[in-house]
C-alpha cells in the first residue's frame, strides 16, 4: 500500500490582498483534479497547507489522498513527486478522510475512515513525513502504517456484535492535535456502534485521545473513550471538536429527536481529562423535547433547538470560542417547517438555511442575533437556489466568525458579528460568494494560519476535482 502518483493539472488564481485593517477576502482561488474531495485541511507551521480526502468518483472506488499546498496554492512537487500522496486502504470499498492535522516534528495525521470486507466501517490514522513518505512499523502502526482507533468495538471483537449481519460502523469526523501539555497528542472525533456491553447497535457520540505514537492516552478517561447516548435508540450523530487552551474539549453534533422534534444540536464539553465538565450546559431547550423522547438535562451537556416551535430543525457542524468563553455554533437547518410561518421573524424556509447560536456557560444566549438565533436565508434574493449550509467556523480575535459553506447553491463565506449580525462591512452583506465555472462544491473544511492572517477553505466530493481557496484578514 505504497503512495501513488497521480498525473494531472493544478489551475491557481492569485488574487490581490486585503486593503483594510479587518477586511477579508481572497488571495488564492485553486482548484485541482487530482483529488475529487478535500474536507480535511490544517496548515504547516510554515504557512504551507495540508488537506486530506479522496480521490475517484465511485464509491467502491475511492482512494484516500493527502495534499501539499505551497503557501502560494500551488502544489508541493517535492511531497510524492507531485504534490498527492495516494493510498488503498480498502481496495475495491469506500474510504474517506475528514481531517488532517500536523505535527511540530513536520509529519502529518490524517483520518481515514474505510469499508471492512465484512460490511463494517473502521477508522484509522495514518502518518507522513514532509516527504509525502508514508511511516509504517515500527514507527508508526502495523505493516501497512495503519493505527486502527477503537470507539465501542474493536475489528478483532465484530464477530460479537449484537447485529453481526450488519457489522459495527465508525466514522471519524475530526482529529485535533493538544498541544495543551509537554507531549503532543491526537484527539479524535467521531461516532459508531454503542459500545460492548449496552446491547444496542444504534449510534453513539465518541472521543479518544491517543499519545503522540498513536497508542491510547492513559491520562484521557481512563484510557478509553468517552462515549455519549442521549436517549432510547437514537443516533448520536459527532461532527468537529474544539481543543480549548486549558485542554478542555468540546465536542459538536446534533440528534434527531423525531417525529414533531427534528434535529437539535448536541454540545458535549470535556475536562482535560475526559470526564464532564458539568459547569457546562446542563439544558434541553426546550423542555417538550426531553418529555417527548425521555431526554433529562445532564451537566455538561447543552441540547437545544430554538426553531422547534415553528417545525424547524437545528444541525451544528462545528463550534469556535469567543474571547468571553462562550461558544458560537454553525450548521444548517430550518427557521420553519414546511409551509410554516416563522413566529421568529424569518422567511419560511423553503431549502435548508445556515442556523448559529451562542451557547454562555449553562444557557443559550438570548442577545445572539435574533433574539438568540441566527438563520441567513436566501429566499427571495435571486440565487440559484434557497440553499445555504453552515459546514465549519473560525472564530477570530475580535469576536467575528467566519462561517464557510454554502449561500443560494454557491461556495460561500459568512462572516458574523460579535453580537451574531451579518458583518455588512464584508462584501456589503457580510456574505463572500466563491463561486466555480465547474466544481459547484460547497466549502466543507476550513483552518486558520499559525498567525491568524489566514483562512484556508476547501470543498466537499465533485466529479470535476477539489478546490482550495484561501482567505486573508486585513491588519
Amino acid at each position: 500500500m505504497l503512495a501513488r502518483k497521480l498525473l494531472a493539472a493544478t489551475a491557481l488564481v492569485a488574487i490581490a490582498a486585503p486593503a483594510f485593517a479587518g477586511d477579508i477576502n481572497p488571495v488564492i482561488n485553486t482548484s485541482t483534479d487530482l483529488a475529487n474531495d478535500l474536507r480535511g485541511v490544517a496548515f504547516a507551521a510554515d504557512g504551507s497547507i495540508y488537506a486530506s480526502g479522496h480521490a475517484g468518483t465511485v464509491n467502491e472506488e475511492t482512494r484516500f489522498v493527502l495534499a501539499h499546498f505551497n503557501a502560494d496554492g500551488t502544489l508541493d512537487t517535492g511531497f510524492s513527486d507531485d504534490g498527492i500522496a495516494e493510498l488503498d486502504i480498502a481496495p475495491g470499498r469506500q474510504e474517506q478522510s475528514l481531517a488532517v492535522a500536523t505535527l511540530s516534528d513536520g509529519d502529518v495525521v490524517a483520518a481515514v475512515y474505510a469499508v471492512d470486507e465484512d460490511g463494517g466501517q473502521s477508522i484509522y490514522l495514518v502518518r507522513f513525513d514532509s516527504t509525502g513518505t508514508q511511516r509504517v512499523a515500527p514507527e508508526w502502526g502495523d505493516e501497512a502504517g495503519l493505527v486502527e482507533v477503537v470507539f465501542g468495538w474493536a475489528n478483532a471483537d465484530n464477530e460479537s456484535f449484537p447485529g453481526v449481519e450488519a457489522p459495527p460502523t465508525d466514522t471519524a469526523w475530526d482529529l485535533q492535535v493538544d498541544r495543551t501539555g509537554g507531549e503532543e497528542k491526537l484527539v479524535v472525533f467521531g461516532m459508531g456502534s454503542a459500545a460492548s456491553g449496552t446491547n444496542r447497535v444504534d449510534v453513539d457520540r465518541y472521543v479518544v485521545r491517543l499519545n503522540n505514537d498513536g497508542t491510547p492516552d492513559a491520562s484521557f478517561n481512563g484510557g478509553v473513550p468517552f462515549t455519549f447516548h442521549s436517549a432510547g435508540a437514537l443516533g448520536d450523530n459527532a461532527r468537529r471538536g474544539l481543543i480549548e487552551a486549558d485542554g478542555s474539549i468540546l465536542s459538536a453534533g446534533y440528534t434527531n429527536l423525531g417525529d414533531g422534534l427534528g434535529n437539535h444540536v448536541v454540545l458535549i464539553r470535556l475536562h482535560p481529562d475526559g470526564t464532564i465538565d458539568e459547569s457546562f450546559g446542563g439544558f434541553v431547550d426546550p423542555e417538550s423535547s426531553a418529555t417527548a423522547v425521555g431526554l433529562v438535562a445532564t451537566p455538561g451537556v447543552a441540547v437545544f433547538n430554538p426553531f422547534v416551535g415553528d417545525g424547524g430543525f437545528a444541525e451544528c457542524y462545528a463550534v469556535a470560542k469567543l474571547s468571553d468563553g462562550s461558544y458560537v455554533t454553525t450548521g444548517y437547518g430550518g427557521a420553519t417547517g414546511n409551509g410554516v410561518a416563522s413566529s421568529l421573524g424569518y422567511a419560511t424556509t423553503q431549502a435548508p438555511d445556515l442556523v448559529s447560536f451562542r451557547v454562555a456557560g449553562t444557557a443559550l444566549d438570548t442577545a445572539w442575533g435574533n433574539g438568540g438565533t441566527q438563520a441567513i436565508q436566501s429566499e427571495g434574493h435571486g440565487q440559484p437556489t434557497a440553499e445555504e449550509r453552515g459546514r465549519h467556523v473560525i472564530g477570530l480575535p475580535d469576536d467575528r466568525t467566519v462561517h464557510v459553506g454554502r449561500y443560494g447553491g454557491i461556495a460561500a463565506v459568512y462572516v458574523l458579528n460579535a453580537d451574531g449580525t451579518p458583518d455588512t462591512t464584508q462584501h456589503g452583506d457580510g456574505i463572500i460568494q466563491l463561486g466555480h465555472p465547474t466544481i459547484n462544491s460547497q466549502f466543507f473544511g476550513a483552518a486558520l494560519s499559525p498567525d491568524g492572517t489566514r483562512i484556508a477553505l476547501t470543498t466537499n466530493a465533485n466529479e470535476f476535482g477539489a478546490r482550495l481557496v484561501v482567505l486573508e484578514i486585513g491588519e
